[in-house]
């Protein structure tokens, strides 16, 4: 990825947070902070669900036309449904933060969780060997073990959301479901490296970078 890409995602990134955290630390349920933040939420989703209406017709028994129509509606209902709930969820935008960072925590969570069940291969472990072939017995468990970290580090995160949002102000919550939600991953990246040079220092070790390239081309 060039600079000028990595420039733009820092950025969009940085935007959304800020957005996100002015929304509801603001309590006016009409300000120009929430009504952003709620198409932020919403029209995103509708355009996932669009898309997935669309991926999963079957190209071998519906024309493209109709699959287009079909997505064409799908996105139509979606928006209709999206200005039915736009006014609760103006007022109810804290539960919809929650609800979000609590469920694509979940989704990690199992993304990672469900390769740790025999007889799959963790997914740390299946990054490790599309790159390197073969790996000692030494590498397996450490591989497994980093599974099972990310595993647990996304668990980690919904139960702490949950106490700091039943607990402690919405402004302690965003601080730290929105605004250090990035950096505490960068962190758990960070630590999973030095972990990975300490542990098998004489080890070919290859960047995150290189693996996720490495595991997404072996999937096509």
């Amino acid at each position: 990825m060039s600079p000028a890409k990595i420039a733009t995602v820092v950025i969009a990134i940085a935007a959304y947070v800020s957005i996100s955290h002015m929304a509801l630390i603001t309590p006016q349920p009409d300000n120009v902070w929430r009504q952003i933040a709620v198409a932020m939420l919403a029209f995103p989703l509708v355009g996932i669900v669009s898309w997935s209406a669309f991926s999963l017709l079957p190209p071998a028994r519906v024309t493209r036309m109709a699959r287009m129509l079909g997505a064409a509606g799908v996105m139509a209902l979606c928006l209709v449904a999206t200005l039915l709930l736009w006014q609760p969820m103006l007022l109810n935008l804290d539960w919809f933060y929650l609800a979000q960072h609590v469920v694509t925590n979940l989704i990690f969570a199992w993304f990672f969780g469900q390769t740790l069940l025999a007889p799959r291969t963790p997914l740390i472990t299946q990054f490790a060997q599309t790159i390197h072939g073969h790996l000692p017995d030494d590498v397996l468990r450490y591989t497994r073990g980093v599974t099972l970290a990310w595993t647990v580090f996304f668990l980690a995160q919904i139960a702490l959301s949950l106490f700091i949002f039943y607990l402690f102000s919405l402004e302690t919550w965003s601080l730290f479901a929105n605004v250090l939600n990035w950096p505490l991953v960068i962190l758990m990246f960070m630590g999973e490296y030095l972990c990975r040079k300490i542990m098998n220092p004489d080890f070919q070790h290859a960047g995150i970078k290189e693996s996720i390239n490495a595991y997404v081309n072996s999937r096509k």
